[in-house]
């Protein structure tokens, strides 16, 4: 079986991302558009993994009982999707996104973990878009630093992610040295640290939790870190809605992760809210089963 099917590089190359970025900037949203189609082909025609992945995201849901059986058109639109989601980042990035697209509901969850004055783990998932969350962060009151893991970083990322000013700023990089100080830092100040937390950089650190009726590898770590600093963790999805707005959702973790200090075994104190995260994201998956944007072997089964 292979592991960490994720940890590779980038699919894309810099003319093609250059190419978009000019036409998104210059000609508008609607001619780019235009070229979402035409992308999602190409990536469904020359990247075989992308195609299988997304097939079995979505035999999982069917036999979930959350969609109908699937065919390639829905692994197409899925796609598609993405493809959209791609196109998003780069007027969310640049600034060029309209703020009054961008409605979030449960601000009260954020507001009553700002005044426990132990920062915030604001975790999410690659369902929907965390860069519209990223987008409200700057006005906030308080600084928002993104954990990420950058070794395999390709180049529609990085031309994306350009047009941020102070975007690399505002991340703590996974895999360094330094990581964990600099998190544990930022919590100590009061900050919010956000974290996707469906997938590992270190295999080793994954406990299996059932999803979509088969257990994969949900990684341990942002789990670790709450229960260490006692930090509110926060779930919170950005989901694409059919009017091109993105609607952000906040929600508290329905479980109380013990404090360090507790005598629990880690695994057994970490189960339960690692297993209410997977509930949570399968939610979302049910509700907005084309926002999923793992294309990679989830489950490791060898795809």
């Amino acid at each position: 079986m292979q592991r960490n099917t994720w940890l590779r590089p980038e699919k894309g190359n810099s003319l093609t991302i250059r190419l978009l970025i000019w036409v998104a900037l210059n000609l508008g949203y609607r001619v780019t558009a235009l070229l979402r189609w035409p992308a999602t082909l190409y990536y469904a025609a020359v990247y075989s993994s992308v195609r299988r992945a997304s097939w079995q995201y979505l035999s999982h849901l069917h036999r979930a009982g959350a969609l109908r059986r699937p065919h390639w058109g829905m692994v197409l639109r899925h796609i598609h999707a993405y493809s959209t989601n791609t196109l998003d980042r780069i007027y969310l990035l640049s600034g060029r996104f309209p703020r009054e697209n961008i409605h979030i509901t449960g601000q009260d969850i954020l507001h009553e973990a700002l005044h426990q004055n132990r920062g915030c783990i604001i975790m999410g998932a690659h369902i929907g878009s965390f860069d519209a969350l990223r987008q409200c962060g700057l006005n906030a009151s308080v600084p928002f630093r993104m954990l990420m893991y950058r070794r395999f970083i390709g180049a529609t990322s990085r031309f994306i992610e350009a047009l941020a000013p102070g975007f690399n700023a505002d991340i703590i990089e996974l895999g360094q040295p330094d990581s964990m100080l600099a998190t544990l830092k930022a919590l100590r100040n009061g900050e919010f640290i956000g974290i996707l937390a469906d997938r590992a950089h270190d295999g080793g650190r994954s406990i299996p939790i059932r999803f979509l009726g088969e257990e994969a590898p949900i990684p341990a770590g942002p789990f670790h870190l709450a229960r260490l600093t006692g930090a509110p963790v926060v779930l919170v999805s950005a989901i694409r809605q059919k009017n091109g707005t993105y609607h952000i959702a906040c929600t508290g973790l329905a479980d109380t992760l013990l404090p360090e200090t507790e005598p629990a075994p880690a695994r057994e104190a970490l189960l339960s809210p690692m297993q209410a995260y997977v509930r949570w994201m399968e939610e979302l998956c049910q509700r907005h089963p084309y926002a999923w944007f793992n294309f990679f072997d989830f489950w490791e089964k060898g795809l």
